[in-house]
């Protein structure tokens, strides 16, 4: 590994791999934008979408690829390959990034909007989660409390752990994918709890550091900061093809493979309820779809006029691009409320 023939100091090994992984994207993007056109990895209209949508047809869909190859290509030429904090960040991240490219190959083959199932999604990710977990519970052997914040207490679960940490991945997963529903919003809201869980990782595995905020030490765990840098620049470098208008859209092997990654990461650090906080947008979005739905079954009516949230601010009259720099600031806002508390409660 390049880190190591060259005994780069941590600080400058996670800042050149943030720029080297951002450049990687930046650079290779428009090419990409060109080999997904050849694919035929198209977007299609779908029918329940704002009809302002229609524009968006033919766009190039699954730049989440992009985003995966500059982690994967930064993550092993400066990565640290023996650190497990790491290797299960990536293991999740690639595993779901897995799901959504089955997604994404199904839509293209059937020429619409109509990818897997919500069933045939499911069980494939759960199928990948049970799989995640069972090799880190075995090679690992973590504990099975949770923390809940500001209240400084630690809930054991024992068995029931392992099903408590399935549903924290696969509804950060799915979370992140109902959010990526217009130009830039999903990559965007990604910046700001990228940034704060690389704080934490840093913070976690260092000894000093966390003894001064009276933190739980976890040896190892910067290199989950080093993994969310990579990450981060990716996303960034990603940002200049999907914002506003989009030339590229990241796709199911993007956004499921981000979810995936905030997921276990909270895993890893015990930051399990935080992640409520620290991904505030993506919970509400979630949570705009599910209450949608069982308002719609019992009573017949909608709460919303259409979830996700984002879509319901659009058939108000928003416009997209105050919609998606109104979310990216609460993403932010969120990410900071979480840091705050992480720190000081």
């Amino acid at each position: 590994m390049i880190s190591r023939i060259f005994s780069l100091p941590f600080l400058y090994r996670i800042i050149i791999a943030f720029f080297v992984s951002f450049l990687f994207s930046l650079v290779l993007g428009k090419k990409f934008i060109t080999l997904l056109k050849k694919g035929e990895m198209v977007d299609h209209f779908r029918s329940y979408s704002p009809s302002t949508h229609r524009a968006k047809k033919g766009t190039p869909t699954g730049g989440g690829i992009l985003i995966l190859l500059s982690l994967v290509v930064v993550f092993l030429l400066f990565g640290d390959l023996s650190n497990f904090y790491g290797i299960f960040a990536l293991f999740a991240t690639l595993s779901f990034g897995f799901a959504g490219f089955v997604d994404d190959l199904v839509k293209k083959r059937r020429k619409n909007s109509k990818g897997l199932s919500i069933k045939e999604k499911l069980l494939l990710q759960t199928f990948l989660c049970f799989c995640i977990l069972i090799l880190y519970f075995l090679l690992l052997k973590p504990s099975t409390w949770i923390y809940i914040p500001f209240i400084h207490f630690k809930l054991e679960m024992g068995i029931f752990y392992f099903l408590f940490a399935m549903f924290v991945i696969l509804s950060s997963s799915n979370a992140v994918n109902l959010t990526d529903g217009l130009d830039g919003l999903a990559a965007g809201c990604m910046i700001a709890p990228a940034g704060v869980f690389t704080l934490f990782s840093l913070i976690h595995g260092n000894l000093e550091c966390s003894s001064f905020f009276n933190l739980g030490y976890f040896p190892g765990s910067e290199e989950l900061g080093f993994f969310w840098c990579v990450l981060a620049g990716a996303v960034s470098g990603f940002l200049r093809y999907n914002r506003y208008p989009a030339r590229m859209f990241m796709g199911g092997v993007g956004s499921e493979s981000l979810g995936g990654a905030l997921g276990m990461s909270a895993i890893l650090l015990k930051k399990e309820l935080l992640l409520l906080i620290l991904g505030g947008v993506f919970v509400i979005e979630g949570l705009s779809v599910l209450l949608q739905v069982i308002s719609y079954r019992l009573t017949g009516r909608r709460i919303f006029r259409m979830a996700p949230l984002h879509h319901h601010f659009e058939l108000k009259g928003i416009g997209e691009v105050q919609i998606v720099r109104a979310f990216w600031l609460a993403s932010f806002l969120f990410s900071f409320i979480a840091f705050l508390s992480f720190i000081f409660f």
